[in-house]
């Protein structure tokens, strides 16, 4: 008895509520309210590409291989048994000293802009000093396919390599800490020379494609 009459209690309390809604709007427009809320629309995809990405981790592997072990290998083994140990720690100290002004100020000036239209041509921006506008999914425009810190850390595999070779030149020659002197001032210099170069071949290929258009008969 009891069960069927829980049974008609709650038919007539479900019959109240749909007479009610009928007359209430506002009662309906409560219920739809209470109602779940619609699925979010799905973000875009990441232009983020995984098979880029893990190719380009591996080529900055083997670019920083042949920084440490292979160069200071290298270069140990062509010099006096005294002198090994600090031709071995040159490499390493150039890449320690230049990893480290890389990602503080060297990115920046090699691959941003500058405000001035003077000084863009023989220095960068300051936008990304210590990288701190580099975010985990952050895209650089010149390679768009993989994340700006990968993209970062293989340009800074042959900031690191390119001065190191010097040191072979300078074995037996110089102390420690004028090499790491040396090492960091070369790191500021090519900065400066590799805008003057990629803003002379930005203009060849200006002024190649203004001829192509001009003399559509030479292709």
């Amino acid at each position: 008895m009891v069960t069927h009459m829980k049974y008609l209690f709650g038919a007539v309390a479900a019959l109240a509520a749909l007479i009610l809604a009928h007359i209430d709007p506002a009662f309906a427009q409560a219920a739809a309210e209470a109602a779940p809320a619609a699925t979010p629309p799905v973000p875009p995809p990441s232009p983020i590409n995984t098979g880029d990405t893990a190719w380009m981790l591996t080529s900055t592997a083997l670019v920083l291989m042949m920084t440490i072990p292979g160069l200071a290998l290298f270069y140990g083994g062509m010099v006096r048994k005294k002198n090994v140990l600090a031709t071995v720690g040159q490499a390493f100290g150039a890449t320690c000293i230049i990893t480290v002004l890389w990602m503080i100020i060297g990115y920046s000036i090699a691959f941003t802009t500058n405000d001035s239209e003077s000084l863009n041509k023989w220095l960068g921006g300051f936008k990304y000093f210590m990288l701190k506008p580099m975010t985990l999914n952050a895209v650089s425009p010149l390679a768009g396919s993989i994340p700006e810190s990968v993209y970062m850390c293989f340009q800074m595999t042959f900031a690191i390599i390119t001065p190191a070779l010097i040191a072979g030149s300078l074995a037996d020659r110089m102390k420690f800490s004028t090499f790491m002197v040396f090492m960091g001032a070369w790191l500021s210099s090519s900065t400066a020379r590799s805008r003057i170069g990629s803003g002379a071949a930005a203009g060849s290929v200006s002024s190649a494609r203004s001829t192509l258009q001009a003399e559509p008969s030479c292709i």
